[in-house]
């Protein structure tokens, strides 16, 4: 009912045409007839933006990308290896500068194989950031779930402390994310957070 027709009403009653009580019937009467309209009246039509979710990562397709580098790295390993040989026997037991760099890049790409080795286990984290202005991103890696929470609890000590208990949220997710994903057939996990600016963020973990 329309503000106009509730102070018709009202005039009336100070004009005498109708009494109080005529006038609380006319008020509910209106009332009523505003709450259900007309049949014959065309529904209001709510034109919008259909917005399909968007399907989750393929986490199989992903935890077979450990072999790239895995496979990567050993070739390097094995070509340092030789190297390593090569120089060893050119200088008669001899340990020279160039050895001694080789050697350290032995050591390291032989860190690089283990840990490419080791992550065919690992989870990945998969974050999709959606901004207001319409730019995506997309980020995808293997996430040792120790080694981030290990992460986390340094990173604490150089945060304003009013960001640490958005720390400790994430480093508690992890925990149970740890825990959740050793079961068998275990679901990955989903967490959906909306910016105040209006970017949309998507982290999976599985």
């Amino acid at each position: 009912m329309s503000d106009e027709a509730r102070n018709q009403i009202l005039q009336m009653v100070q004009d005498g045409v109708v009494t109080a009580e005529q006038a609380q019937e006319l008020l509910q009467a209106l009332g009523s007839s505003s709450d259900n309209p007309s049949p014959d009246e065309p529904s209001p039509v709510l034109i919008g933006e259909v917005v399909q979710p968007e399907p989750p990562p393929d986490m199989d397709r992903f935890r077979r990308f450990w072999q790239y580098p895995f496979f990567i790295a050993l070739s390097a390993l094995l070509l340092a290896g030789l190297g390593l040989r090569s120089l060893y026997q050119s200088s008669e037991g001899t340990v020279t500068f160039w050895f001694f760099c080789l050697l350290n890049v032995f050591i390291l790409l032989f860190v690089l194989t283990a840990l490419a080795f080791m992550s065919r286990r690992s989870a990945w984290l998969h974050v999709r950031v959606k901004e207001k202005r319409g730019r995506r991103i997309a980020i995808s890696l293997p996430l040792p779930m120790g080694l981030a929470r290990w992460g986390i609890n340094i990173a604490r000590g150089f945060v304003p402390n009013k960001d640490q208990a958005n720390l400790d949220v994430a480093s508690e997710f992890l925990q149970a994310a740890q825990d959740d994903l050793r079961s068998s057939g275990a679901e990955p996990l989903m967490i959906n957070v909306d910016d105040e600016d209006g970017d949309q963020v998507q982290v999976f973990i599985g």
